[in-house]
């Protein structure tokens, strides 16, 4: 018996994949700690699976539908790892840049599906924007997110970097050598090859981005194991004045140096032998203020 592996089946087996990985992000993000960035890869998640089950129902649902907001939906995915990934590297990307693009990409989908229809067209508008997304994602985790945790997550670089490649060749593919498709749906093996490739890349990217958060986990558990250790050595203390040495051979006051070092905090008050030998004259107050006794009236 053979098993027609078609487009809808393949866009619908991978909106499974991302709704399955938007429950997990989403049940990582609520229960575990997480980073900046990462509420944007959850959301990306979600994104890719609403526009992927958006596409198995082309030629079932209106095209404003399965056209134009299936190809927002996938797109918009790309574009939030990217943001959520720039993000996370301490940057704050502007939004207006990413939004005139969105704009820019919708306008042309909707030209090339009420105008002079032409699912090539979409297909090579489509994968360059992806590209462009999938590309400068790999470059900040390549570039910002090593600086920031010290090694390179080689799964998600490699990941993005070959998406960016392969949605760049699939442009040049269908503008160079595809024939004309009057049905996405009855594309050829290209375009099944690139349902396969995304459903590959979905799995591999989101793993990618939650690695990448224990690992940025990992960094914070060595450094404050770090201070810890710093806390329980020996730490050189002058005799006189009691300011620490740090590791950068300055003397510190204690209180900076355990504050800098450890969540504790200081309050200031002064212990009963300090008060009597630099205020002899208030001692009998607060000792008799503390006893509840009143303090002897001097004799004339």
């Amino acid at each position: 018996m053979a098993f027609n592996l078609d487009i809808r089946t393949l866009s619908f087996a991978s909106a499974v994949i991302a709704a399955v990985l938007f429950g997990y992000l989403l049940h990582l993000q609520l229960t575990r700690k997480t980073y900046p960035g990462f509420g944007l890869w959850t959301l990306a998640a979600l994104s890719a699976g609403v526009g992927l089950i958006l596409v198995g129902l082309r030629g079932l649902t209106p095209d404003l539908i399965t056209v134009v907001s299936a190809n927002f939906f996938i797109i918009l995915a790309m574009m939030l790892v990217y943001r959520g990934m720039a993000i996370f590297c301490g940057q704050r990307p502007k939004v207006w840049p990413d939004a005139g693009l969105m704009i820019a990409f919708l306008g042309l989908i909707c030209w090339f599906t009420y105008g002079p229809a032409s699912v090539n067209w979409r297909i090579i508008i489509f994968s360059l924007l992806n590209s462009y997304y999938a590309l400068r994602a790999a470059r900040l985790a390549a570039v910002e997110g090593a600086a920031l945790l010290g090694s390179r997550n080689w799964q998600l670089i490699s990941t993005l970097a070959g998406l960016g490649a392969f949605f760049l060749l699939r442009a040049a593919l269908t503008f160079l050598w595809e024939h004309q498709l009057a049905d996405l749906m009855a594309a050829g093996a290209l375009h099944a090859l690139t349902f396969l490739v995304s459903f590959v890349g979905h799995i591999l990217t989101f793993t990618g981005l939650v690695f990448l958060n224990i690992q940025r986990l990992e960094l914070d558990l060595t450094t404050a194991q770090h201070q810890v250790r710093q806390l329980s050595g020996l730490l050189p203390i002058c005799a006189h004045c009691k300011r620490i040495r740090d590791d950068g051979g300055q003397w510190q006051q204690v209180e900076k140096y355990i504050s800098a070092r450890s969540d504790a905090g200081f309050t200031h008050g002064i212990c009963p032998q300090c008060l009597a030998e630099l205020y002899p004259e208030v001692t009998p107050a607060v000792r008799a203020g503390a006893s509840g006794d009143q303090p002897p009236t001097p004799v004339a």
